[in-house]
């Protein structure tokens, strides 16, 4: 009896480009989901830091009579741009205890290292080099922000206050809540939380791309580059995105939540200052609005 011949079950040329064709289709179909995934990821990461920062800055403030850190102190006229400044992250860092660098005599970090919470996971360069500060400023030096300490990223909201501070002031903006020492003595009076009108609405800490330790309004219409140096005609706004058009904050009520950059700038006007501009400069809400709406990455 004729024994019947097997068969090997080998694909054949045909088979096998099929099934490559089939396995690209599907890399192109799922490698967007996971990238969108990852970047959810991380906007939800970056949320719980700005709440955690917050947090920190009221258990600051609960132990100061519910006034506000100070946002930048410069004891003499030779540490402007040093790391012998001072800022809301240093006074606020032993409730948070997650990240941040001790004050080492003022003597600057020439490397970066772990920022804890103070680092945010979406921003573009945390530990860009300050060196070239746009200003050419010869002192500056370091990675991160201002201080070397911290990691560029979360900054105190300067213009929180300001529309509750009443008219202009010797033709100046009103004053916020949040002040600063700067060498001759105290600029602006450190205020209180309880002066805001509407603290759920009210940003507290903002992610921005710069080095500074304070973010304002003003800086949704400037814009950056990727390692969060100003200057016009880049695409990229100062204050950092969350890639869909959105923005993480904190609040002086204690939550946070993500936002519409464009809205923040409406009028809803978180930032708690937008009318103090526009009664010290007519025309400002609507220039600015159109600063914003200019950037990319805000429409796109």
């Amino acid at each position: 009896m004729k024994k019947q011949g097997s068969r090997f079950g080998a694909f054949t040329l045909i088979e096998l480009l099929v099934v490559i064709a089939i396995i690209a289709i599907l890399a192109a179909i799922l490698f967007p989901v996971f990238a969108q995934a990852k970047a959810a990821a991380k906007r939800t990461s970056d949320l719980s830091n700005n709440k955690q920062l917050g947090l920190g800055v009221t258990m600051y403030m609960n132990d100061n009579d519910d006034k506000t850190p100070l946002f930048r102190v410069v004891v003499n006229g030779s540490d402007w741009w040093t790391a012998k400044m001072m800022g809301w992250k240093d006074f606020t860092s032993p409730y948070i205890k997650n990240g941040g660098r001790p004050y080492n005599n003022g003597i600057p970090y020439t490397v970066p290292d772990n920022g804890g919470i103070f680092q945010s996971p979406i921003s573009d360069a945390p530990w860009s080099d300050i060196t070239p500060i746009y200003w050419g400023w010869p002192l500056a030096e370091g990675p991160g922000d201002e201080t070397t300490r911290f990691p560029r990223g979360y900054s105190l909201n300067q213009d929180a206050g300001r529309n509750e501070g009443g008219g202009p002031v010797n033709g100046n903006v009103a004053p916020g809540i949040v002040a600063d020492w700067e060498v001759t003595g105290l600029q602006s009076a450190v205020g209180s939380e309880t002066q805001l009108s509407n603290a759920a609405n009210t940003i507290m800490i903002a992610n921005a791309r710069d080095f500074f330790l304070g973010a304002w309004v003003a800086e949704m219409g400037y814009t950056c580059d990727a390692n969060g140096l100003p200057g016009g005609g880049n695409q990229l706004s100062c204050i950092q995105s969350t890639k869909n058009r959105g923005m993480n904050v904190a609040y002086y009520d204690g939550h946070a939540k993500n936002i519409k950059g464009q809205e923040s700038v409406g009028t809803s006007d978180p930032w708690d200052a937008l009318a103090a501009y526009e009664l010290a400069s007519p025309g400002y809400r609507q220039s600015l609005i159109n600063a914003t709406n200019a950037i990319p990455e805000w429409t796109q």
